[in-house]
């Protein structure tokens, strides 16, 4: 969902999680890809086949 752009407020409300678990998933992305930001993260991703 992030790949597609959207909030992490929007993200909570498909998966019918809390905002604070979504950006937490989301700063766990980041890191364990060593990115700057989540749009960069899913470059990375995207380039790995992961997505």
């Amino acid at each position: 969902m992030a790949a597609e752009g959207e909030s992490p407020e929007e993200t909570a409300g498909h998966l019918h999680l809390s905002v604070g678990t979504v950006r937490n998933h989301l700063l766990s992305t980041v890191q364990k890809t060593g990115s700057r930001n989540r749009l960069d993260a899913v470059r990375i991703a995207r380039r790995r086949g992961w997505l």
